[in-house]
């Protein structure tokens, strides 16, 4: 097991950022961080906040950046290698595209039980994901 992906969906998930260090770590394997700016939460964050979808885009892309820069920095005192990647679109189908780009071999999903209609959503990816990504998955409660 040598490439493993950690999808990051949030700060709020960072304990699942460091077992995929950990368990980069024992396998010598590199993390593939990725985070995705999802196309349907732009738009409903920007109805929501009343701004332009453009500009709410800008800043989830940004606050993915730093997400992904802070995971870099975990992994590089960890000794791991890591490989950065965003990404704009549907989790699913980016997540699976990814998967397949880089031959992974184990994607962690960080999962945080949040408000009802949230965890509908990310219930519904988990299990996407496990019909549709051609690798291992570990999903970190």
């Amino acid at each position: 097991m040598d490439k493993i992906m950690l999808y990051i969906i949030n700060e709020e998930t960072r304990s699942s950022w460091n077992r995929a260090i950990e368990i980069c770590n024992k396998f010598s394997a590199t993390l593939y961080g990725l985070y995705i700016v999802d196309q349907q939460n732009v738009k409903r964050i920007a109805k929501l906040r009343g701004e332009d979808p453009l500009d709410t885009a800008i800043d989830m892309e940004e606050e993915g950046w730093k997400l992904l820069y802070h995971l870099e920095d975990m992994a590089i005192d960890a000794g791991v290698k890591s490989n950065l990647n965003l990404e704009e679109g549907d989790p699913v189908n980016s997540i699976r595209s990814q998967v397949k780009k880089f031959d992974i071999k184990l994607l962690i999903v960080g999962y945080k039980s949040e408000k009802e209609g949230a965890r509908k959503k990310s219930e519904r990816v988990i299990e996407q994901l496990i019909k549709y990504v051609p690798c291992s998955i570990l999903i970190d409660k």
